[in-house]
């Protein structure tokens, strides 16, 4: 392999959307820090090393299944893969190896991370079933982005699966404070899923994907993301104005959620069933569910430094 087709190998991976993983794991576990958790870097590190392995290798085999399907997309910032494979076939079997070899890395660093910190087996469930999740949401029999399915998977991964792991790796436990905070990260899930399908409508029908926006429409897919962030914003600020998350002042995470809800009802008010302008707005949906996740994150890094005994 030579440089140029390393650097295509690499950019086949897609590194900066482990962002996708990294900021709800990490959101997870400041918060489980926050309610009286106590755990350190080396344990929040190889117990992240574990899921981001097997997030890496869904990015490897959803291009290797998807090779087919994406020869009918045009890849975009937020949408249509990588685009790797179309240029190289030839990187078909290297990508195929790169995701079953992350799947068996990421199971290895999980048993680590057990072993070396003493925690419960359970945490092993964490990386089975986002390995299991990743693997099939693209790849036969199951193949869950062309059987209905794929929204359900995307939202347990980024709802559940990421956070609940930071959370567990800090907690040693999911309870009831965990499943609340949830419940809002699943229905961003579903603001993100249903923003990457609507520019790749047209290509999945070709592809056979049935996803929602392929079965429902674009105009469909915004008043979901509407609805989705309207309700998100709504149970974080009975969360903010009750104190179901006391000590933690959850009125700021309120606030910046406010950010995703003024853009989804941006791109609600402009609706469109043409690519073009609905492009533009599924991005900007991108964009604000990155920046409330990493605001959040960065909000509750500053209360968990704020804790720490002498600041």
């Amino acid at each position: 392999m030579d440089a140029r087709t390393a650097v295509e190998f690499i950019r086949l991976g897609r590194f900066p959307f482990l962002l996708s993983g990294f900021v709800p794991f990490t959101a997870g576990a400041l918060l489980a820090f926050l309610l009286g958790a106590r755990f350190t870097p080396g344990e929040f590190l190889l117990g992240y090393a574990a899921m981001a392995a097997a997030h890496l290798s869904v990015h490897y085999s959803n291009d290797y299944f998807d090779a087919d399907a994406d020869r009918f997309v045009e890849t975009t910032a937020i949408s249509g893969g990588s685009g790797v494979l179309r240029r190289h076939p030839d990187l078909k079997p290297a990508a195929l190896a790169a995701a079953v070899g992350l799947m068996a890395a990421s199971l290895l660093i999980g048993y680590a991370f057990v072993v070396i910190y003493g925690y419960p087996v359970i945490f092993l469930a964490f990386g089975i079933a986002g390995n299991l999740l990743g693997w099939f949401y693209t790849a036969p029999p199951l193949a869950f982005a062309y059987h209905r399915l794929g929204e359900v998977a995307n939202v347990i991964t980024f709802g559940l699966l990421m956070p609940g792991a930071g959370y567990f790796v800090a907690m040693r436990t999911l309870d009831w404070p965990f499943f609340a905070f949830a419940v809002p990260l699943c229905l961003y899930g579903l603001v993100f899923i249903t923003s990457v399908e609507i520019p790749d409508m047209e290509g999945d029908i070709l592809g056979g994907k049935r996803t929602l926006v392929v079965r429902r429409g674009r105009i469909f897919g915004f008043s979901l993301i509407a609805l989705a962030a309207s309700l998100a914003t709504a149970m974080l600020t009975v969360y903010a104005f009750t104190g179901v998350f006391a000590p933690v002042d959850f009125r700021p995470v309120a606030l910046i959620s406010t950010i995703p809800l003024a853009l989804a009802l941006r791109g609600f008010s402009h609706r469109s069933a043409e690519r073009a302008p609905a492009l533009r707005h599924a991005t900007a949906n991108i964009q604000g569910y990155f920046l409330f996740q990493g605001l959040v994150v960065l909000y509750l890094l500053t209360a968990a430094a704020a804790s720490l005994p002498g600041s």
